[in-house]
């Protein structure tokens, strides 16, 4: 009994003792460990850096005038039925790509790693060569751009509009991107009466077949309209001219 009695108090401290090590076990697993860098924690993302040849979004930027017009522009449309187009030869335009900064390259083509530069959207341009939907600048930077990522119009421009004889009106709309002249002709009989209305820009000059200004070089903008006789018998001119900035203008004719 003795024995025994030995036998069981060992047993007793090794079961103290194991209970004792569970509990430290247990304690030593409650405590949370922070993720190792290498597996548990999320990579830090690098910062994205804007390139230097476009602004950032948040940035407070001055807007240029060449900026405005280049977001004031309007796509390029055909002329209607009673106007056709003689000539026309862009000299400027300004970048206007829906996804800048627009390519200069070194020949029109996409062909080839041939991208010389970038041009930031307003950015103003001055036009050597126009051809198959590519224009070749010259400033700011020499190379070929895409014509269709830019404003642009005829700077220099002749069209005929073709009046009716049901005295119907004539509408123009169009505008100068930087330096230019734009006239238009038209065939009268002597006797008939032309009839100008301005909507928008300068007043246009008026121009006999002669040669002779029925109206010309006004500074007053305040005219709205102007009637007048025609003498001779012809083609007249209605011609307007642009300083380096352009504009937009509009009016309507009619001869009866």
């Amino acid at each position: 009994m003795k024995l025994n009695a030995s036998v069981l108090t060992v047993a007793n401290a090794i079961s103290l003792a194991v209970l004792a090590g569970m509990t430290v076990a247990c304690s030593q697993s409650s405590v949370t460990e922070p993720p190792s860098p290498s597996t548990s924690a999320a990579p830090i993302a690098a910062p994205v850096r804007p390139s230097p040849l476009s602004p950032s979004p948040s940035a407070s930027t001055p807007v240029t005038t060449a900026q405005k017009q280049a977001t004031e522009a309007t796509p390029n449309s055909s002329p209607p039925a009673n106007r056709t187009v003689e000539s026309c030869v862009v000299k400027m335009a300004i970048v206007n790509d829906p996804k800048p900064p627009l390519n200069v390259r070194s020949a029109p083509t996409v062909e080839g790693n041939n991208v010389v530069g970038q041009l930031k959207n307003g950015t103003l341009l001055t036009i050597a060569d126009d051809q198959d939907g590519w224009l070749q600048i010259k400033t700011p930077l020499k190379g070929w751009i895409s014509k269709q990522q830019t404003t642009n119009s005829c700077n220099q421009k002749v069209e005929r509009l073709n009046l009716n004889a049901d005295r119907s009106t004539v509408q123009v709309v169009d505008r100068f991107v930087g330096t230019g002249l734009h006239r238009y002709l038209f065939l009268v009989n002597k006797g008939q009466t032309l009839t100008i209305t301005r909507d928008r820009g300068p007043f246009p000059m008026v121009i006999a077949p002669d040669g002779t200004f029925l109206l010309g070089h006004e500074k007053d903008d305040q005219r709205s309209n102007w009637s007048g006789q025609l003498e001779q018998a012809g083609d007249y001119t209605i011609q307007l001219e642009s300083n380096f900035r352009g504009y937009r203008y509009a009016f309507s004719m009619q001869v009866k």
